[in-house]
């Protein structure tokens, strides 16, 4: 089916599992920043951008209240391309980013879920993540995408090319 593999800072705590969650702690007890990613079944070969669209949307809905409801914008990330959809709430990690993403490859059954949340809107850990992030595809390629610029992923990540 799909698989992942990213780089995890030194920093951040990490927790395997159906969920992969990843968080990064101060000393005082304070979060900086969590991040989950899960691999999750659709059939992306007809319509693959609206579903990966509908489901960074039904994710972020859940995290958060949006007014007028959540919606997506095409992102690219070194290995996957997608949607992100985005809002700032008023928690401890108001900051959340969910990227609902698949390789290139139009014969893959699935795609990558990743929620962030974080306490500012440029956590250089999460961004560290993204950046090293690589989907693996059901003959065990890994997909790349060397479009990617040096800047930072977050806030902003950079706009998907058609």
């Amino acid at each position: 089916m799909i698989g992942f593999q990213l780089e995890v800072p030194r920093e951040v705590e990490l927790r395997d599992g159906p969920v992969l969650k990843c968080r990064e702690v101060l000393q005082g007890g304070r979060t900086l920043g969590e991040l989950e990613i899960s691999v999750f079944a659709a059939a992306l070969v007809i319509d693959r951008d609206g579903i990966l669209a509908e489901k960074a949307c039904e994710v972020l809905g859940r995290e958060a209240m949006v007014r007028g409801g959540p919606t997506a914008v095409a992102v690219m990330l070194p290995g996957a391309g997608g949607f992100r959809a985005e809002a700032v709430q008023n928690t401890p990690l108001p900051y959340r980013y969910v990227f609902a993403i698949a390789p290139p490859d139009l014969g893959v059954d699935g795609g990558i879920l990743i929620t962030i949340r974080c306490a500012s809107p440029d956590w250089p850990a999460a961004d560290h993540m993204l950046r090293t992030l690589r989907i693996l595809t059901r003959n065990g390629r890994v997909a790349t995408n060397d479009d990617i610029g040096d800047g930072p992923l977050l806030p902003v990540v950079v706009p998907r090319r058609d």
